[in-house]
């Protein structure tokens, strides 16, 4: 959990694009990125809507943040059910999110919101510091990814960050986006996709989202037993033998359909 008092965090900003036409970003005297309302020139507080199952976390939250008068929490939810519909009511400028929110996958939901809601921020707030996942979360569409070891300062500033625009990550997880500049892109044909049953790809949409096998099977409507033979068929198939490597191998794979994607544009 987040500590105001906790030290050795940095961050590293990317991809500085700045996306609201009435809005502009300004850093400050400390490097802090804010925004102010052109029209008025008045600093505009970040609305922020918080995700998490966790009563502990979202209290964690909202106390430290109510501190900081850049910041404005709008709403809090507990479910993806809450979540769309607090996003209706409130129409927050930054969603800060868990990875898993209780029995669903918060990158489905990111995924969702900026699908539906683009101008929205997604800031990923976890304890996940899986590389798989941070990759998930990125090709979901999330601005920002950092761990809950993050002071509460940190937390503040990745916020204004993602408002404006910019991307944030945790430092811990940097070393793993340099390695995928590093390495290149994966080579892939048109038929890769069509190499995939909608089976295969509904069960490994689901690991990478890190649910168990009787969660899928509940969202799939077939048996637990079912999802484990579909599963260890699939991992022959693929020669491998482990969840985090059919991960990784999905994770792997929409990467070359993104990209597939935009050379097509």
């Amino acid at each position: 959990m987040c500590s105001e008092n906790a030290e050795g965090y940095s961050v590293a900003k990317i991809n500085r694009v700045c996306v609201n036409r009435t809005e502009s970003p300004f850093e400050n005297e400390h490097g802090t990125t804010t925004v102010m309302n052109t029209s008025t020139g008045m600093r505009k507080p970040i609305h922020v809507l918080l995700i998490d199952d966790s009563v502990l976390t979202l209290h964690g939250l909202r106390t430290f943040l109510s501190k900081n008068s850049r910041i404005e929490i709008v709403g809090v939810a507990g479910t993806s059910a809450e979540a769309m519909a607090a996003l209706h009511t409130h129409r927050p400028d930054v969603v800060v999110l868990e990875i898993r929110v209780g029995q669903e996958s918060g990158i489905d939901l990111c995924r969702t919101i900026r699908a539906s809601h683009p101008h929205i921020g997604v800031l990923f707030f976890t304890g996940q510091d899986d590389k798989h996942l941070l990759h998930s979360a990125i090709l979901a569409g999330a601005q920002g990814y950092i761990l809950k070891t993050a002071s509460a300062d940190a937390v503040a500033k990745s916020i204004e960050i993602v408002s404006t625009g910019h991307a944030i990550m945790d430092q811990q997880l940097t070393q793993h986006v340099m390695a995928w500049v590093r390495d290149g892109s994966w080579p892939a044909s048109k038929s890769v996709k069509e190499s995939y049953s909608k089976d295969d790809l509904q069960l490994l949409s689901r690991v990478v989202s890190g649910k168990t096998n009787k969660e899928i099977a509940h969202e799939l409507d077939i048996e637990p037993s079912v999802v484990a033979a579909r599963l260890q068929k699939l991992y022959k198939r693929l020669k491998i033998s482990r969840r985090s490597e059919a991960a990784r191998h999905y994770v792997d794979l929409e990467k070359n359909w993104y990209r597939q994607g935009s050379r097509s544009h």
